[in-house]
This record gives structure tokens, C-alpha cells and sequence, in this order.
């Protein structure tokens, strides 16, 4: 399997977790999709992907590859993010967790 980062371990991998109230894991998960398309098109994205939890459907995980720490912040101020993430709120436990990594291995 390769990863992005295989042929450039500079580029920064995010791991950002969502955790739906009970009752609302459709709804968390309609809204996350739509993150995914205006995301992919931001400027410095190399990898963009969803994921729900097997064991536990109200857990939902981002796995991000972007360029760089500065575009990830562009990521993270735009518009589309910053409203949807205002529409996440009352469906959500708490805020995002959001976790940027380097490469080591």
C-alpha cells in the first residue's frame, strides 16, 4: 500500500475526528460529505478521504495530506469549512479534534 507521503515526506497528514450526539450520525455524516468535494478543489490538498467508524457509526474520521501547515490554515479558514462547521455544532459532542502529523517512517 502507499500513502502520499511515500514519495514526499514533507507533506503534512491530518487526522481530524468528529464524534456525532446519538441520533445524529446521518445527519453528521450528510454534512461531512459535503465537505469533501469544495476540499479536494482547495489549494494545496493532496488527499482527502472519510471515514465512519465499524465498531462505533457516531465516530467519524478525516484522513488530509496537504502541502504544507500554511494551506491547511487556508483550509481551515474557508468559508465552506467555517459554515459547515457552524451547522456541525449541535449535532456534534464536542469540537473536532483535528491532528496534524510529519512523516517519520
Amino acid at each position: 500500500m502507499t500513502v502520499p507521503a511515500d514519495d514526499n515526506r514533507d507533506l503534512l497528514t491530518v487526522v481530524a475526528t468528529i464524534t456525532a450526539k446519538p441520533g445524529n450520525e446521518q445527519q453528521v455524516k450528510d454534512l461531512l460529505n459535503s465537505f469533501i468535494e469544495p476540499s479536494r478543489a482547495d489549494r494545496g490538498n493532496v488527499a482527502y478521504t472519510l471515514h465512519q467508524g465499524a465498531d462505533d457509526p457516531a465516530t467519524f474520521v478525516f484522513y488530509e495530506v496537504w502541502e504544507s501547515k500554511e494551506l491547511l490554515g487556508e483550509h481551515l479558514a474557508s468559508p465552506v469549512l467555517q459554515e459547515g462547521l457552524a451547522a456541525l455544532g449541535p449535532l456534534v459532542a464536542g469540537p473536532p479534534v483535528i491532528v496534524p502529523l510529519n512523516r517519520i517512517a
